[in-house]
């Protein structure tokens, strides 16, 4: 293998040794690929609303429960309730960022299955309306991931975008997607608002996104757009797509949509990190709904226009009548001096 990576970088090829170059730099990527997502197939770790699943926003009286699993991310057709394995209290840290900037601790409880929060609520209040972000970290210690003999820490994160709107609440100031916080989560993903191109996400519906629309997401590492990172997408039906992100860290995705209901996808990027060959895997739970049915779009129209056609038939036979009453007066004033004039 070396002898054919030493060919490789002479000046003259034979074509036996391009092709035995090119097999070594396809096995080489391959192999990358398969290292950067090892950890994230056999351990994930992510937030499942436990509530309704329509894009509206929370409120006091309309909470949502998030409960932390770990593993395989379940798939339709596993059989009974598989939600992957139960967290402990005490291997998680979590926070929640207020659309006002501001960071907290979350107050977490442990459930009947596993790690629970519950948002908002007298340990995570919600004082401002906007988006929050809820994050969880769970640090796995020294694990051999490539099977080298070799342990090397691994580090796993999970996010959750949450909508909260309260009457007589106040709108925040600085929402984000992203905590752009180093220290606490250094790896990263969330979607990208972007104003006037149709990918603009209202915190109404943050955590939720539209099947058969197209959005952008970005992937950030220390603070900073991660470039050619490996991004994998899976829905709670099957659907699997893997990306990269360009050179600014971003990528577009449109995801497809389950026919009978709404359901969970969980988009996840794994990273190693050279300088000190730490594992870094962070996730972004959303649901994914359905668009409306062809025929609302349809019926929209038709009502448009037909409010607009009453609107016109409405201001004719107004126009009509002024017009009569304006005649019936003319001739009752003309009729008036001819009586005059006989007289």
């Amino acid at each position: 293998m070396m002898a054919s990576t030493e060919k490789c970088k002479g000046k003259s090829i034979e074509p036996t040794n391009r092709k035995v170059c090119f097999l070594v730099l396809l096995v080489s990527a391959l192999l990358a690929f398969s290292e950067s997502f090892a950890v994230a197939q056999t351990c994930l770790f992510w937030w499942e609303s436990k509530g309704r699943n329509k894009p509206a926003a929370v409120s006091a009286r309309n909470p949502v429960r998030l409960a932390l699993y770990r593993g395989q991310f379940p798939l339709d057709g596993q059989g009974g309730d598989a939600v992957g394995e139960s967290v402990h209290l005490n291997s998680v840290s979590a926070w929640i960022r207020s659309p006002d900037g501001t960071v907290l601790k979350a107050g977490l409880f442990q459930g009947e299955k596993t790690v629970a929060l519950e948002f908002p609520s007298e340990l995570n209040p919600a004082g401002l309306n906007g988006r929050y972000l809820a994050f969880a970290r769970m640090d796995a210690g020294p694990v051999d991931t490539d099977a080298e003999g070799k342990d090397k820490m691994v580090h796993y994160y999970a996010k959750y975008l949450i909508g909260c709107r309260n009457k007589e609440t106040a709108e925040g100031k600085r929402p984000d997607a992203f905590f752009k916080d180093a220290e606490k989560m250094p790896l990263e993903i969330g979607p990208l608002d972007t104003p006037g191109t149709g990918e603009k996400e209202s915190f109404l519906k943050a955590g939720f996104q539209e099947a058969r629309k197209k959005y952008r997401m970005k992937v950030l590492y220390n603070e900073k757009p991660l470039a050619h990172a490996d991004v994998s997408i899976v829905t709670q039906s099957g659907w699997e797509k893997r990306v990269k992100t360009d050179a600014e860290g971003t990528f577009s995705i449109t995801p497809i949509e389950n026919h009978t209901k709404a359901e969970r996808c969980l988009y996840t990027v794994c990273y190693k990190d050279p300088s000190t060959g730490e594992h870094h895997c962070s996730n972004l739970s959303v649901m994914i709904t359905a668009p409306p049915p062809l025929w609302i779009s349809k019926a929209g129209g038709f009502d448009f226009w037909a409010t607009l056609g009453s609107g016109l038939f409405i201001v004719y036979v107004t126009w009509t009548i002024y017009r009569k009453a304006r005649r019936d007066h003319k001739t009752m004033l003309e009729f008036e001096r001819y009586r005059i004039g006989r007289g």
